[in-house]
């Protein structure tokens, strides 16, 4: 066997593989296509909310649990130290513990969620060109459940974009991406041989506020 044989080999593994592509795209269903169209549409709904500082727009587009989690963060962190972060994940803690830090106590009484999505994004806490150049990789669907990994430059990172269809409408669901945030902030408190919240507070006590926008 010669070079030649390998290159024509391999010339037709990549036809066979763009053959196969292409026949499972012809082979799905106009109802799952649809939906990984609505999902899409959802999910460039919510970059550009981030993208113009549109905290109620982004809220909107969040299921219902996913709303009720981030009031429960807002409603705690505004109660400032003595309430207890026993009821929260990992992931909801160094949230709670975050906003407590860096939003001034004045701040928080007075900002509703929706106002306080804009404040940190007015901030840049989540950075522009970060949300510019996010985008999904391949929708998987699930019944009324979808997921696609997180794309960014052009890469995949740790993280999923979470769906939910609630009453015919796709949401984004932060509830299984807070569940893999939970496992991570777990594997590295367990490597530290730290409880889960003893290493978040120790985590939030090296961040540095980030500054920006108006």
């Amino acid at each position: 066997m010669n070079l030649h044989f390998f290159r024509t080999l391999a010339a037709l593994l990549c036809v066979a593989a763009v053959t196969l592509a292409s026949t499972v795209s012809a082979l799905e269903l106009p109802s799952e296509r649809a939906a990984r169209q609505q999902v899409d549409a959802v999910f460039t709904a919510a970059r550009l909310a981030l993208q113009k500082g549109d905290g109620m727009t982004l809220l909107g587009l969040l299921t219902r649990t996913s709303r009720s989690r981030l009031e429960a963060i807002r409603s705690t962190a505004r109660s400032g130290s003595v309430a207890p972060l026993d009821r929260f994940s990992p992931s909801e803690k160094l949230a709670v513990l975050s906003l407590r830090r860096f939003v001034p106590a004045a701040e928080l009484r007075r900002l509703k969620t929706a106002e306080l999505i804009e404040y940190a994004l007015e901030r840049h806490w989540l950075r522009p060109e970060t949300v510019a150049e996010a985008g999904l990789g391949v929708i998987t669907l699930e019944g009324d459940r979808a997921g696609a990994p997180l794309i960014v430059k052009g890469k995949p990172g740790l993280l999923r974009a979470e769906f939910l269809r609630e009453g015919g409408h796709w949401r984004i669901d932060l509830t299984r991406t807070g569940a893999l945030a939970d496992g991570l902030i777990r594997l590295f408190a367990g490597v530290a041989g730290q409880s889960d919240e003893d290493y978040v507070r120790h985590l939030v006590g090296r961040l540095k506020p980030v500054h920006g926008g108006t």
